[in-house]
């Protein structure tokens, strides 16, 4: 294709012209320093030359005035798309243009034309610290617990508590106490000892409950399971909340007030364990692409390191869970109480959407015939070191003999 093959029609922002001359700066500004005495100048570099555009334009014609007129108009109107005939289609602004018009000239009208480029400014970009919010909300949901759990003990008369009736509701409670908050079983170390606790010194339990929740934060569970590890650990916690919803108890009213008020606060402490918890899950940073290919020598001696991204399916599944027990738990609790609880639930929402945005998703794929679970590895991921990921996902019993299955891997 010839040079003028490839001309374009010139317009700005749809109106046409003609064009004589464009020119536009190239290359590097700087500064130039000369010294006196010294022959070697140094110039110093300042980086790309602005393209500012300036066309010699005209209008021709019998209806050269009414050109003349839509191109003043679309002047006027300031930024716009110019249709350059050497370079192609541009977003630039409108500088100082000059328009002439000559009696000798009859039926022309000429332009001098200046476009800068319209560039959109990079500014840092306000992102919300849903970490920071989330910990935050958990931190008012703690004080809203040991609130709660004393407001519904001090309605409970002590003399009409039965041990019998209390250690029957509070089997599952204690389970759950058991698996989740084991430094409480130094001081509950039965069943029989958390009942006495309750009817004897019910505030020591709270009080025991905000001390060992107020150390949670500085677990830093992430460090040492990953995001495979914290979702799995977090889904079994769920799961317990749920179970201590509503002890099975129907007989007393004491009894039974004061089993519900030690089984609100189990599944409340344990939704903020949960928060505290799901703060250590942070939002994946985007990898930096490498522009060449290391040698085999220099990954050998430095090995290119793969960072853990969540699966953003597993993330998903994680918050509606989550967001459901938590709505149900909120459905039983009084005004202030709910506040609390419905915050928690938000912030947990915002921020596991967070992290699935910054994870991978999760796609079918079928192979063809029996293969190693190493070799689809390397087919699908370039790195047969990734086969635990295949192998471990889809519960593949036999890993030297994967079935033509639908099998679920993660998309790159």
């Amino acid at each position: 294709m010839s040079w003028r093959d490839r001309m374009l029609p010139a317009s700005f922002r749809g109106v046409g012209f003609w064009v004589d001359q464009a020119k536009v700066p190239v290359g590097k500004k700087g500064q130039l320093h000369e010294y006196p005495q010294r022959d070697e100048p140094f110039f110093e570099g300042l980086g790309q030359q602005s393209r500012v555009h300036e066309l010699t334009a005209f209008v021709i014609g019998a209806d050269c005035l009414e050109q003349r007129d839509k191109l003043l108009k679309a002047l006027e109107e300031g930024a716009g798309e110019l249709v350059h005939p050497w370079l192609g289609r541009l977003q630039v602004k409108v500088g100082e243009c000059d328009m002439t018009q000559t009696r000798q000239d009859g039926g022309l009208v000429t332009f001098t034309l200046k476009f800068y480029p319209d560039q959109p400014l990079k500014f840092p970009a306000t992102t919300v610290n849903t970490r920071q919010q989330l910990l935050v909300s958990a931190d008012s949901l703690l004080g809203s617990m040991v609130q709660r759990f004393e407001q519904a003990i001090a309605l409970v008369k002590q003399a009409r508590l039965g041990i019998q009736a209390l250690r029957n509701g509070l089997v599952e409670v204690y389970q759950v106490i058991e698996q989740q908050f084991k430094p409480l079983i130094a001081i509950y170390a039965d069943l029989n000892a958390l009942v006495k606790g309750i009817k004897a010194l019910p505030k020591e339990l709270s009080a025991e409950f905000k001390g060992l929740l107020g150390d949670v934060k500085e677990l830093g569970e992430f460090a040492r399971s990953g995001y495979r590890g914290m979702l799995a650990n977090l889904s079994q916690q769920v799961d317990a909340a749920r179970r201590v919803d509503a002890p099975k108890l129907t007989t007393g009213k004491d009894s039974v007030a004061a089993a519900q008020a030690t089984a609100n606060l189990v599944q409340d402490a344990l939704w903020v364990q949960i928060a505290h918890w799901l703060a250590d899950l942070p939002v994946a940073t985007r990898p930096v692409n490498l522009t060449t290919t290391p040698s085999l020598e220099q990954q050998a001696a430095q090995p290119v390191q793969r960072l853990e991204v969540p699966v953003a399916d597993d993330v998903l599944a994680l918050r509606d869970q989550l967001n459901e027990a938590l709505w149900q738990a909120a459905l039983k609790a009084d005004a202030g109480h709910y506040v609390a609880l419905n915050n928690v639930r938000q912030q947990m929402f915002s921020h596991l959407t967070a992290v699935a945005s910054s994870g991978v998703r999760l796609v079918n794929l079928t192979p063809m015939r029996n293969m190693p679970a190493l070799l689809l590895a390397y087919q699908r991921f370039g790195d047969a070191t990734r086969v635990d990921e295949v192998v471990q996902r889809n519960r593949v019993a036999h890993p030297g003999f994967l079935p033509p299955a639908d099998l679920h891997v993660v998309r790159e």
